[in-house]
């Protein structure tokens, strides 16, 4: 199990060297909210935890319901924008959930793995997520008209132009075969990646009944993701604390957290991403 207390209990003096990577960090949300809504507020207090523990931490602004590769696209500029502003040649990349996909299509597909340090992934349905298919297959309502009431939702956001079918098909586990044999992973990129699980004790009812409607198909998993769906490259385990042995697919970045399991340390657990990549020389 993963142990916070070093960075929980850290001098003020010792804060700002904590998370002080030798490249920035840019967080990439995943499928179905926008990391700049300010009522969503999907890393939660993550990012000023970050900075206030020395990170030069950034969002990656992507859309809510957008492929992959047109993510992936705005992935490529936000990132190079930030190199520009910082005068650094790499950044390190933290992805959650159908995030950690695009990070991995901007590594192996659109040229800049050079400027690529790290890429974390955290809930990332690599071999596709189930509820996907679930989704697309078995709620008794066509899909277009699904895919219409998601894009007004997904306009309400702040999405220009969404796609929501295609944003929701290319995390099913069909096309992730797809999408692993055409995405090359990169070996001069440091890769990880972490899995989230819920269990009967766990104190969230949505995420608990989410968990219980997938386990049929994909076993152990955070209410989303599977997590043999959630491994990939150098694989960490799963996210779990002694006072938090249950964590979901939200609480792994402090998303909603008044609906999960609120003795988990989101902003904590970050820190420790940052500082482990801080260490590795990232």
């Amino acid at each position: 199990m993963l142990n916070f207390d070093t960075v929980t209990n850290l001098a003020p003096f010792e804060k700002l060297a904590y998370c002080n990577t030798q490249y920035p960090t840019i967080l990439v949300s995943g499928l179905g909210f926008q990391d700049q809504n300010k009522v969503t507020n999907y890393w939660g207090k993550v990012p000023e935890y970050l900075k206030l523990h020395g990170a030069d931490v950034y969002l990656a602004k992507q859309h809510a319901f957008l492929s992959i590769p047109d993510n992936a696209i705005r992935l490529k500029y936000r990132i190079l924008d930030i190199l520009e502003a910082t005068k650094k040649d790499k950044i390190n990349i933290i992805g959650h959930s159908k995030g950690g996909l695009e990070a991995r299509y901007v590594a192996g597909k659109l040229g800049i793995h050079g400027q690529i340090a790290s890429i974390t992934t955290l809930g990332t349905p690599h071999q596709g997520a189930h509820l996907a298919d679930i989704v697309l297959g078995k709620i008794p309502i066509p899909n277009f008209a699904m895919a219409q009431l998601t894009n007004i939702y997904a306009k309400i956001l702040g999405d220009s132009q969404p796609d929501s079918f295609r944003a929701v098909l290319q995390v099913s586990t069909q096309q992730l075969k797809k999408f692993n044999a055409e995405v090359p992973d990169i070996d001069s990129i440091y890769c990880q990646s972490y899995a989230g699980h819920i269990n009967k004790d766990y104190p969230g009812t949505m995420w608990r009944t989410l968990a219980g409607i997938l386990k049929p198909y994909d076993g152990k998993n955070d209410g989303l993701v599977g997590v043999e769906s959630a491994k990939w490259q150098n694989y960490k385990g799963l996210i779990a604390t002694e006072d938090a042995p249950s964590v979901s697919h939200g609480d792994m970045i402090g998303f909603a957290q008044g609906i999960g399991e609120k003795k988990f340390n989101a902003r904590a657990f970050i820190a420790y991403l940052l500082h482990d990549l801080k260490e590795r020389g990232c």
